[in-house]
């Protein structure tokens, strides 16, 4: 028997609106619901200000609409700014029912970010929420307002501008047209220019979940690195569950002859009942997907377990081998369908040709150290105007040469360089992408800092995503080890140090002993070219750890959009982003996708994982090998320590007596080879 429990699965499988956190026993639907409109125009953009005041007077509407209004509680999110030290009350009204939001100083002194994260005279732009009575939703149309309670200035609401849609939306900009304001008390209303970044935030479990396991073999362990003939018979599934009233929990099941899903191989997705008997049955290797429904949205299904029988035996011969040395990849798949740039995109060849980028990394002894050049120079090259849509490096770099013809590079009085932090590292991006090294952007921040861009870049050498700071030319690594980090790994130093979760009403960042924070952390930055130590600067981004995500995709530059309208000169509140969340910091309220699987933020990149099955020839193994890599150009194999040639992703390897040994790895469209994995094998007859 095959048993899986719920947190092996969690950590393997294909998953979309579930959640599983470190204290629950089961998989559950995600609980917590976003109604929202305003998301694709929402931020700043260089020639729209996003802010309008609450003028005395006038009453600001926002229309959202709910099919379905039951929910165990309910907040309103809205991205404002406050002038400091006023007195005015927010007056919020949902369907006719008032709730009253003061001065954050007075209702939520210990939230200081309302406060001390200034721009001139005013807070810099955040969240802001505000409970309400669950019983105040209603079917269909939802009518939420705002004014100023006592007439008096004070409050600024954020408009997501609909000239903005177009940047942050895939396809034709539909524009919803449900914000609107009244001078009048009321009697008569104004269309607004955009929507009022406004959102509905409901405690209530998602409709609607989906679980796909990865391909399992019914005949073999887990561990087995040759898989033996079989022949397979019966096969059956089972689950441990908690289906309350008002919910269900579906099984499907598919079967192959293959180690990775083929359509030529396998068979199609069938219904199947918890202990009976799988229909169907095409071969060894077994996939289940299970459907999550509720129709009672304070309750929801909980896998705890799967089990999996079936009746097999052996088929064909047996080989008589021995494994010596086996080191075989393991690769981790994003439950998110991440696209990959193309390393050819002509913006990338001209980048790499203009700025001489092969000069650059010339002579690197490695790839890591390829990356370490390409980082400082992302960190050295000169910026002209720059814009926050879109991303187009090639707008914002500038080339100049000195007297002598060599490409002049900015030199820096302190570690910081110029311009915002976004820019510098979407160029380190593009200049990594153009090597043919898989790189991405991401955003850090916390409550109680505005947040940073940086970017991660794919490393062979260390087998994991590499967290880099363009803007002040350095990277963290592991004291103990000297590899390098990744943002999570980065982050988990921090949030084990939080004195509790990290909540909005109450940052960390104004609470807690913010030297000891970074007092004897088992991590270091490797300091970078800049004249004075990055120490100061390192050590203020890393309290910025709380809060990381990802854009979604990385072919920024085949296509402009979707994009966020403004990264970082606004609250982040583009709701495309995939967020980290977890119990020390919960997923935040206004954002729609949130993941705490290792896998959707870090699936691993160009390695090669092999099956080995016994053939019906004696002195044959089938080979079968699957990998992740962008821009897959072919597999590449060796066989006893002899050349390396092109193969296929399935075929026969001849194992003679004694030692065999067989190395595997892919290669990508830029001509660059991946991670190997390597067999060793001894046959004894």
């Amino acid at each position: 028997m095959r048993k899986r429990t719920a947190s092996r699965i969690y950590e393997d499988a294909e998953i979309h609106n579930l959640w599983m956190g470190d204290h629950h026993s089961g998989i559950h639907l995600f609980r917590g619901q976003v109604i929202e409109n305003d998301a694709p125009g929402s931020g700043r953009s260089p020639d729209i200000e996003p802010l309008i005041d609450v003028a005395p007077g006038t009453v600001y509407r926002k229309v959202l609409h709910l099919d379905d209004c039951r929910t165990e509680g309910a907040q309103l999110a809205f991205v404002a700014t406050e002038e400091l030290e006023h007195d005015s009350t927010l007056l919020v009204t949902m369907n006719g029912h008032a709730v009253q939001r003061p001065p954050s100083t007075v209702a939520c002194p210990d939230a200081h970010q309302y406060s001390k994260l200034t721009a001139g005279n005013k807070s810099w732009s955040r969240w802001y929420y505000v409970e309400l009575p669950p019983e105040a939703l209603k079917p269909g149309d939802n009518e939420i307002t705002f004014e100023a309670a006592d007439g008096r200035p004070g409050w600024q609401l954020s408009v997501a501008d609909y000239r903005n849609f177009a940047i942050g939306m895939e396809g034709p900009a539909d524009l919803p047209d449900s914000s609107s304001f009244s001078t009048d008390g009321g009697e008569s209303w104004e269309e607004e220019r955009g929507e009022y970044v406004v959102r509905l935030v409901l405690d209530r479990y998602r409709e609607g979940g989906e679980l796909v396991s990865t391909v399992v073999d019914s005949c073999s362990a887990d561990g087995d690195v040759i898989k033996q003939c079989m022949k397979v018979g019966d096969i059956r599934i089972a689950w441990d569950a908690q289906v309350p009233a008002g919910t269900q929990l579906v099984f499907h099941t598919r079967t192959g002859t293959t180690p990775t899903v083929s359509t030529d191989y396998w068979s199609d997705w069938s219904p199947c009942e918890s202990g009976q008997s799988l229909t169907d049955v095409r071969g060894r290797y077994v996939q289940w997907k299970a459907s999550f429904h509720t129709e009672n949205r304070g309750e929801t299904p909980h896998l705890e377990g799967v089990q999996m029988e079936a009746e097999v035996e052996e088929s064909g011969p047996q080989l008589d081998v021995r494994v010596l040395k086996s080191s075989n990849e393991r690769i981790l798949r994003s439950s998110i369908n991440f696209r990959h740039e193309d390393y050819h995109h002509p913006s990338l060849v001209e980048l790499r040709k203009k700025f001489e980028l092969d000069a650059v990394v010339a002579g690197a002894q490695t790839e890591f150290e390829m990356i370490e050049r390409l980082l400082k120079w992302a960190y050295l090259v000169p910026l002209g105007p720059c814009s926050t849509f879109p991303w187009n490096v090639l707008d914002w770099l500038v080339l100049e040469r000195d007297e002598t013809g060599q490409i002049r590079m900015n030199q820096y009085e302190n570690s910081r360089r110029d311009r915002m932090c976004l820019y510098s590292n979407v160029a380190l991006v593009a200049a990594c992408l153009s090597m043919g090294l898989p790189a991405r952007h991401v955003n850090i921040h916390s409550e109680g800092m505005t947040g940073h861009e940086i970017a991660e870049v794919w490393s062979n050498d260390y087998r994991k995503w590499v967290h880099l700071d363009a803007t002040r030319d350095y990277y963290w690594y592991d004291k103990a080890t000297r590899v390098p980090l990744n943002t999570h790994e980065i982050r988990q130093a921090l949030v084990d140090r939080l004195d509790r979760p990290e909540r909005w009403d109450r940052p960390y960042l104004f609470h807690q002993d913010l030297d000891a924070l970074v007092k004897d952390l088992p991590i270091a930055f490797r300091e970078g070219c800049h004249p004075e130590s990055v120490e100061e600067g390192a050590f203020y981004i890393f309290k910025t750890f709380c809060h990381f995500r990802i854009v979604t995709r990385g072919d920024v530059f085949s296509r402009e959009r979707p994009l966020p309208v403004s990264q970082g000169v606004e609250v982040w509140s583009w709701n495309n982003y995939l967020d980290w969340a977890d119990e020390r910091v919960p997923p935040l309220a206004h954002f729609t996708q949130h993941t705490n699987r290792y896998a959707d933020m870090f699936e691993t990149l160009n390695q090669v994982h092999y099956s080995l099955e016994g053939h019906e020839e004696p002195d044959v193994l089938n080979v079968s090998l699957e990998t992740n890599t962008p821009n897959f150009e072919c597999y590449l194999a060796s066989v006893d320590k002899g050349p390396w040639t092109e193969c296929a992703s399935v075929f026969k390897w001849d194992v003679h007596l004694g030692m065999n040994s067989l190395q595997v790895r892919s290669r990508n469209s830029a001509g660059r080879d991946g991670i190997v994995s390597s067999l060793t094998l001894g046959r004894l007859s």
